[in-house]
């Protein structure tokens, strides 16, 4: 990476976690519709046409320019509009095509944090993996019944009990998706663990109970589901060992930072802080000169 494509880079603006010649992985905000349509992923970015700011659309658009790119990032896969976090954009198709291949076999790795309703005595256990069947009707998904497994979709998530509040019943996760349907983490924090995530009005219509609302400030509209970690392979271009495994950490926004800290859950900090590490071993320093890797984490939003 040149001297000048260096400097531009780290004046990449907000949003950006993380740059290599392949790749791009943005911490997504709260409120975002990660999910373009149409050619170049819905942006006419090369005809002229006119896009709104704060859109996904515009994102590319700026990422385009920014980086000099021919088309607008490739998204290879999606949050939902209230998730933060981890989001990874392709620089090319060929690219693109690759890292869809590794989410098709399974070899991309992510992991969630969440804020959930209900404190320790509400989970069997420390851990457990939830495997079973959702079904989907109107937009919505619910836990499929025994009478409807032709119609429905598998579905597996593996959790882990991290710190439960002690001033309320309040609880942070680390959730494992092995499967990646539409609101499957969801889903099973409310419909089977009995723990809905913070802020989740579409599977949950009770209200947050008063010992959290008097405890800490929750925003409205706002979901606390954080894409906290994405791990995929990359290739170097010399040596004997070309492939390692990238990890992207992504910060944790503010707001569920300030929840953890006022109802006593304790976040490790470099789940906080985030990070890059190379096959497990976190980044020494900033560059990555396998891949012309930057980390930008001192960005925290689109």
């Amino acid at each position: 990476m040149s001297a000048a494509t260096s400097a531009q880079i780290r004046r990449a603006g907000p949003g950006v976690l993380y740059v290599d010649r392949g790749v791009i992985v943005l911490n997504k905000p709260p409120g975002l519709v990660s999910q373009a349509a149409g050619p170049s992923h819905g942006i006419s970015g090369t005809t002229g046409v006119d896009v709104p700011r704060h859109t996904f659309g515009r994102s590319l658009v700026d990422l385009r320019r920014r980086y000099g790119l021919s088309t607008n990032p490739y998204p290879v896969h999606r949050l939902d509009k209230g998730t933060t976090g981890a989001l990874v954009l392709a620089r090319t198709k060929a690219l693109a095509r690759e890292l869809s291949q590794q989410f098709r076999t399974h070899a991309i790795e992510k992991t969630y944090l969440a804020l959930v309703r209900g404190g320790a005595r509400r989970f069997p256990a420390k851990e457990g993996l939830i495997a079973g069947s959702l079904g989907f009707r109107d937009g919505r998904v619910r836990i499929a019944a025994q009478t409807e497994q032709g119609s429905s979709k598998s579905a597996r998530t593996g959790w882990e009990l991290l710190a439960s509040s002690d001033v309320a019943p309040l609880s942070l996760v680390r959730l494992y998706p092995h499967t990646g349907l539409k609101h499957q983490l969801r889903v099973h924090m409310a419909h089977t663990l009995k723990v809905p995530i913070l802020g989740d009005t579409l599977y949950d219509n009770a209200r947050s109970a008063q010992r959290i609302l008097g405890s800490t400030d929750v925003p409205e509209n706002r979901l606390f589901l954080h894409s906290s970690s994405i791990s995929f392979w990359r290739y170097r271009r010399t040596g004997l060992r070309k492939r390692f495994r990238l990890t992207i950490v992504a910060p944790l926004p503010a707001d569920f930072v300030k929840i953890c800290r006022d109802l006593n859950l304790h976040v490790p900090g470099d789940v906080v802080q985030g990070g890059a590490l190379v096959d497990g071993e976190r980044l020494k320093g900033e560059d990555l000169p396998d891949v012309e890797g930057l980390w930008l984490g001192e960005c925290s939003s689109v």
